[in-house]
C-alpha cells in the first residue's frame, strides 16, 4: 500500500531553522511549500530538497502581509488535496531596553514575529481542521518567551505572544484533531543575526556570544520539534539547561527574574570594562 503523501507549509524556509524543517520533512516524504520573501535562497532550499529525492515548491511570501497569506492559501488549495502541517518559523531578532529601543523597530519585530504567526493561523486553521487524517501547527517561539531578559524586550514580547497563541490554539483545536507544538529553543547559530536590530553593540556582542554556548543546531531543533509533533506534545524547550530554567521560572518567578537581572547587568559592566581597556 502506498504511503499517503503529506503537505506542509514552512515559513522562513530559505535558510536556518526553516530550511532545516523543510529538509527534514522532505526526506520523510512530505511535499513542502518553501515560504519566504528571499526567493533565490528559497530556490536553494528547493535544490537541496530535490538533491535528496524530495519534492517541494517555492512560494514567495511576505509573512507580514495578510493578503499574501490569503493568496498562498488560494494557490495551494487549487492543487493540494489537503494541508497537513503549518510551520510558523519566520522571525527576526532584536536587542534593546524599553525606552531605548525605537518604536519603529517595535512595530517591525511585532509584525514579523507575532503578526505573521497570527496571520498564518487565522488564514489556514479552518483548512487544517478539514483534514480527515488530522493536522498540526508548529509555532517557533524561544526561551525568551518566558525568560524575559532585559536586553531583548521587544523580542521577548513577540515570542511570549507566540507561546500564548500556541497554548490557546492547542485547547481550541484539540476537539478538531489538529495538534499544536510551540518550540522554545535557546540561542543557536542562525541567519537571524543578519537582520538583528540593536540599540548598542554590547547587546549584539552578548547575543552572538550566547549563540555558541548552547550546543544547539538548527537541525537538532527541527528534529526535536518534529518528534514532538508526532507525539502530539505541546512544548519543546531546548536544551536541557533551558528546561531547567523554565521549571525554575515557574517555581519562583520573582527570584528567577532578580537573578537574571543581576547576571545581565554584571555582564554589561564587565563588557564595558573590557572595552575601556582595549
Amino acid at each position: 500500500m502506498t504511503e499517503r503523501r503529506q503537505y506542509a507549509i514552512v515559513t522562513g524556509a530559505a535558510s536556518g531553522l526553516g530550511r532545516a524543517f523543510a529538509l527534514r520533512l522532505a526526506r520523510s516524504g512530505w511535499h513542502v511549500a518553501i515560504g519566504d520573501i528571499n526567493v533565490p535562497q528559497a530556490e536553494e532550499t528547493l535544490r537541496l530538497i530535490e538533491s535528496h529525492g524530495g519534492t517541494g515548491q517555492v512560494e514567495r511570501l511576505d509573512v507580514t502581509q495578510v493578503g499574501q497569506w490569503t493568496a498562498l492559501r488560494a494557490r495551494l488549495e487549487a492543487t493540494w488535496p489537503r494541508l497537513d502541517l503549518l510551520v510558523n518559523n519566520a522571525g527576526v531578532g532584536a536587542a534593546g531596553e524599553v525606552g531605548e529601543f525605537p518604536l519603529d523597530d517595535w512595530h517591525w519585530i511585532v509584525e514579523v514575529n507575532l503578526w505573521s504567526a497570527i496571520y498564518g493561523c487565522h488564514t489556514l486553521v479552518d483548512w487544517l481542521k478539514q483534514n480527515p487524517h488530522g493536522a498540526h501547527i508548529i509555532n517557533v517561539a524561544s526561551l525568551a518567551a518566558f525568560e524575559s531578559a532585559p536586553p531583548t524586550a521587544a523580542y521577548n514580547v513577540t515570542k511570549g505572544g507566540v507561546m500564548s497563541l500556541s497554548e490557546t490554539l492547542y485547547a481550541q483545536l484539540l476537539p478538531h484533531g489538529v495538534g499544536v507544538t510551540v518550540v522554545c529553543p535557546s540561542s543557536f547559530p542562525t541567519n537571524i543575526s543578519h537582520t538583528l536590530r540593536v540599540t548598542g553593540r554590547h547587546w549584539r556582542d552578548l547575543l552572538v556570544q550566547l549563540e555558541g554556548q548552547t550546543g544547539l543546531t538548527a537541525e537538532g531543533v527541527a528534529d526535536q520539534a518534529l518528534r514532538a509533533m508526532r507525539a502530539k506534545r505541546l512544548y519543546v524547550v531546548a536544551p536541557w539547561s533551558g528546561r531547567f530554567r523554565w521549571y525554575l521560572k515557574r517555581l519562583a518567578p520573582q527570584r528567577f527574574l532578580s537573578g537574571l537581572s543581576r547576571h545581565v547587568y554584571r555582564w554589561q559592566a564587565q563588557h564595558a570594562q573590557r572595552a575601556s581597556n582595549e
